[in-house]
């Protein structure tokens, strides 16, 4: 961000006149985060990453919706925050640039692999909540599922050894892992576009911040969508149960029940499908896998680096689980 974007973001928003340089605020994984504070107040700014093309319409139109939702969301009583709306509109664009403005708010975000219950048991209860509102969004039509070809996936694992990546020579030792990962992943996706309800999408530590009373604020619903309920649900409680650290199969349980208990829904028929969805990893690993194959070192391309070793060890950690869990599940249902 340039003086240029923070002058025309100013005064399309009706921001105030700064009072000190904006802080560059570190932590995401995709988008640049920035605060700045006026005489008005504080802000939090998403500068959007350059790998979302812009130019695409539709790309546009999902940001404008997801806030929306999330705007709808919070006027029923889910604790979160929303992009600031100027006109009717979300999203502000200069120099092919995207930037979401929102109010500032005094929380954390825990750790993203931290496991905690006291939190994990709260973020059940609102997405049991979240999932018997129902919202109506007609705009959307069918959940979004992002899938690779196994030809794809060789063609990274070919790409990352023509790069020399760090983590080439593991990826092809789990070679058979990941493609078998990936065939559970599509052949969940035709039980997962149905009996679909709006929700975050992605629920996960990063994306929610707790204030100085351990309350919740969600945020970050840029992939609000339809989705399959038990998934969502299986998926949530698979990231605030340490899945991508050290798995506490007896903290998953608890928050499936918490769900349970606040009104939330589970398909027994879903179950399977549900727990081979939360594979859809997949798409982050290649993702990753992308930016990381390029020459010279990058902020960019160095979280890539870091995303893809933690993101092959959470697939791996989820084929050792999804089978106890399966049986479990199906067990108490």
């Amino acid at each position: 961000m340039n003086q240029k974007h923070l002058k025309h973001l100013n005064q399309h928003f009706n921001l105030g006149q700064q009072v000190q340089t904006p802080e560059r605020i570190h932590g995401g994984l995709l988008h640049i985060m920035w605060r700045l504070d006026t005489d008005k107040g504080s802000f939090a700014m998403k500068q959007l990453s350059k790998d979302i093309d812009l130019k695409n319409q539709q790309i546009i139109k999902n940001y404008e919706l997801s806030e929306g939702i999330a705007s709808r969301f919070v006027a029923r009583g889910i604790p979160g925050v929303c992009a600031i709306a100027q006109s009717g509109k979300y999203l502000f664009m200069i120099d092919e640039t995207g930037f979401l403005v929102y109010p500032w708010v005094n929380a954390k975000a825990l750790d993203q692999h931290a496991v905690s219950e006291p939190h994990a048991l709260k973020i059940a209860t609102i997405l049991a909540k979240m999932h018997c509102l129902n919202l109506d969004e007609p705009e959307i039509t069918q959940p979004e599922f992002y899938t690779h070809t196994n030809q794809k996936i060789l063609e990274l694992l070919d790409k990352a050894e023509s790069f020399t990546c760090p983590f080439a020579a593991n990826l092809r030792k789990n070679q058979k892992n990941i493609l078998a990962a990936n065939e559970a992943y599509q052949n969940a996706i035709p039980i997962l576009k149905t009996d679909i309800i709006v929700s975050h999408g992605d629920l996960d530590q990063k994306n929610v911040l707790w204030d100085s009373s351990n309350n919740p604020i969600i945020i970050d619903w840029e992939s609000a969508c339809k989705i399959n309920p038990t998934y969502d649900l299986i998926n949530t409680a698979f990231y605030w149960s340490g899945v991508t650290s050290n798995f506490d199969m007896a903290l998953f349980f608890k928050m499936i029940e918490a769900y349970q208990k606040a009104g939330g829904v589970i398909n027994k028929e879903h179950v399977v499908a549900a727990c081979y969805g939360s594979f859809s990893w997949i798409g982050w690993l290649a993702y990753n896998i992308e930016r990381s194959c390029v020459l010279g070192e990058s902020e960019h391309s160095n979280i890539g680096i870091e995303q893809v070793s933690q993101t092959l060890a959470t697939i791996l950690r989820l084929q050792r689980v999804i089978p106890e869990v399966i049986k479990i599940i199906e067990g108490k249902l």
